[in-house]
This record gives C-alpha cells, structure tokens and sequence, in this order.
C-alpha cells in the first residue's frame, strides 16, 4: 500500500526544508525525499550570506523580496533562538580607498540606492571601521583616506545547522522526512494531475508535488513529463564558484562580519563558526565559470585568495592558513533571468517548482509563500512576477 501524504517536496537543500517546515506547521501531511543526505547540494556548499545589499543594481521588486526575507528570518530568530538556527548577526561591511574614484563612485551608488529602497545602512570612517573590526587592516598606509558602508541588517549563517533544524522540526510535527530516497518514477491520473511519487522503493500517493530540488530540477521534470512547456518554464543556468574554507584562526585575527575590501576581484570573506575564515572572490568564479578545474589548479587559487586575504589581515598566518585551508566549488542554480522560479508547472496540475539564486536568503519567505499558495489556491502577490510561466509568456495560473 502506497503512503498517502499532501504533499511531496523534493530535495532538501533550503529551500526544501523550508517547504516542508511551512507545510508541516500548518498540520500538512509531508513527505521530504532526498536522494543523497540532507543538504548534500549547493545550500551546503555556498558563502551563506544573507543579505539585500548586494541587490541594489537589480529591480526594486526584487531589491524588496530580499529585504523582506531577511525580515522572514528575523520572524525565525524570535520564535527558535540564532543559536538554534545558526545564525549569525554583523551585517555586512564594504569600504573604498578615497585615492580609487571608480571605488568611491560604486560605493557612494550602493549607499544613494539603499537610502532610496529604505534599506538600514551607515556610512562609517576608517576609525569607526577599525571599532567594529580590530583585526582588520583598513588603510595600506597610515592615515589613508577610506570611507565605507556598513549594512547592520545582514547576515551569514551555518547552512547544514539550519538545515538539519528545519527538518527536525518538521520532522516533530509528523513530516517524513526521507534520505537517500531517490526518485524513481512520478505517476498522474486520468486528469493530467500528479497522483504518485514512487522513490526509494516506496510508494507516495499524494495531489501535490513541489519540486525544490536545484541542479537536478530539469531532471526530474522531464522523469515528471515529455511537455517540452514544462521544460520550457523552468531554464537553469548551472553558475560555479570557488570558495576557501580554512582552519581556525588566532583569537586576534579573528572577525564578526561578512567583508568586501577595496579589491578588484570582488573579494569577499566572512567569519565560520568554527573561527576560520570562508573566502570567494568574483574574479576566480568567472575563472572556474570557463575552465575544468582539477584538485592542483583548485589548490593554486586557492592559495591565491588567501594572499589577497592576507593583505587586509595582518594577523593571518599565511603559512598555516594555507596548511590547513579547503578549497572547493559551489556549483549554484541560477534561473535564466536570474530571478527565482516558484509556482505551478505548466503541464502537469498539482506540480509546483521552487528554485532560485540566493537560496539562503531567499528560501525562508519563498517557501512560507508558496506553502499559502498551495494551501489556498491563490498567487501571493510577492510572486507573481516570478511565476515559471512567465518564460512561456502565458497567463498566471494556480493549480
């Protein structure tokens, strides 16, 4: 006898968690399948920064739904504690050497933009900076001019201790939540409706279907159908990127928020949990975005963003920190017009999709949306604009 349950989210990267957290506490029958372990994917394995900052170039629509899913977590904090959540507070620190006008000039535009979108940010001097970072190294030579941003509201957090909370939560209000269960065959009636999930050997009879499952999300649309529409509504592009993870560091090298230095590259480092620094850089992204990288030239940039590191760190053991560093990629899903994708698929009644870019931040309130919608059978507003019909150019629907 197949098991019967609601609803079926697929995947359990963050925003798979996320749905099954929202579905279960509004008393859902869920059932949670992953194929490898929880968080194995991208969600695992990115910078976890939250933040809306670095959205200012983007609509304003968009700029807001960033904002208000940081105010998704702060609904998050009060109710489960950041230590429970792995979440931690800082914001989100920039600066620009006065002597670059092109570095004054976009860090000025952020500061203009956040001010008109009502986003909390101050703008600080190179004392105020040296308050909020001891460790930190903001003039190359005494008594340069710096001038800097500083975004309190943002965030950086511990993925999998969020993850694995999620889903012990949804897991305690009666959610099935599945490892190592991949999908074998999806199943729909007479109707055209989704009406079983078979995965991992078992059956799931169910009415709804959210796949939330990033990289793997074409995949499994066309195990779901042969509509080329359902494809055709939910292009991802699949965008790498290189990250440094190192040991811990001395406690007087250490630092709370998440840092964009006057740097070329884009570099940008934060704290990890464990006292090390998480390092990436734009530049070495695009680098592994056109070649293969193998574990020898993976190394090399490594050591390379570690000695850009190095320069605002003063109290960095480069040495050592090479010694103990990791160096990996992220492979993101990224929608073709870089905006989420969530809702209805076309071509197949009772199938939602939920996958976007900046999952971290993002997920919490997409997933409390979507989860309404699948409740009530009505578009939130918030996502009417990120529907995946809109790459079909067909009107909104809501199955």
């Amino acid at each position: 006898m197949p098991e019967i349950v609601d609803v079926v989210v697929v995947g359990s990267g963050i925003m798979g968690v996320c749905l099954a957290y929202e579905l279960a506490r509004r008393t859902l029958r869920v059932a949670l399948l992953e194929a490898y372990a929880l968080g194995s994917g991208t969600t695992g394995s990115g910078f976890a920064w939250l933040n809306a900052t670095s959205k200012t170039e983007s609509s304003e629509p968009y700029f807001r739904l960033n904002a208000e899913a940081l105010r998704r977590y702060e609904t998050l904090v009060l109710e489960h504690k950041a230590e429970s959540l792995g979440i931690h507070s800082g914001g989100t620190l920039y600066w620009a050497r006065n002597s670059e006008a092109q570095q004054v000039a976009t860090l000025r535009r952020r500061a203009e933009r956040l001010q008109v979108l009502g986003y909390p940010y101050t703008t600080v001097n190179a004392h105020e900076m040296e308050i909020l970072e001891p460790s930190v190294r903001f003039r190359r030579v005494p008594n340069e001019d710096v001038e800097g941003l500083y975004a309190p509201a943002d965030k950086w957090v511990e993925p999998l201790r969020l993850i694995r909370f999620l889903a012990n939560y949804a897991r305690n209000h009666n959610a099935a939540i599945k490892e190592y269960c991949p999908i074998e065959s999806f199943h729909t009636d007479m109707q055209g409706r989704v009406s079983m999930v078979r995965a991992g050997g078992v059956e799931y009879a169910t009415r709804s279907v959210v796949l939330a499952a990033g990289l793997q999300t074409s995949a499994l649309i066309r195990l779901l159908t042969s509509n080329p529409q359902s494809l055709q509504s939910v292009p991802i592009k699949q965008i790498p990127g290189v990250l440094v993870d190192t040991a811990p560091q001395s406690a007087e090298g250490q630092m709370r928020r998440v840092l964009y230095p006057p740097d070329s590259g884009g570099l940008h480092f934060r704290p990890t949990a464990s006292g090390g620094l998480l390092v990436g850089a734009d530049d070495t992204d695009a680098i592994a975005h056109g070649e293969s990288l193998d574990t020898k030239r993976l190394s090399d940039i490594g050591k390379s963003l570690l000695v850009r590191v190095s320069d605002w760190l003063p109290q960095l053991s480069l040495l050592e920190t090479v010694k103990g560093m990791s160096t990996y990629l992220c492979m993101r899903p990224v929608p073709q017009d870089d905006h989420p994708i969530v809702g209805a698929l076309p071509g197949v009644k009772g199938v939602y999709v939920a996958v976007t870019h900046s999952g971290l931040t993002l997920a919490p309130l997409l997933a409390h949306l979507l989860a309404e919608e699948i409740m009530l059978k009505q578009i939130p507003p918030q996502l009417a604009d990120y529907r995946p019909d809109r790459f079909l150019q067909i009107p909104h629907t809501s199955k």
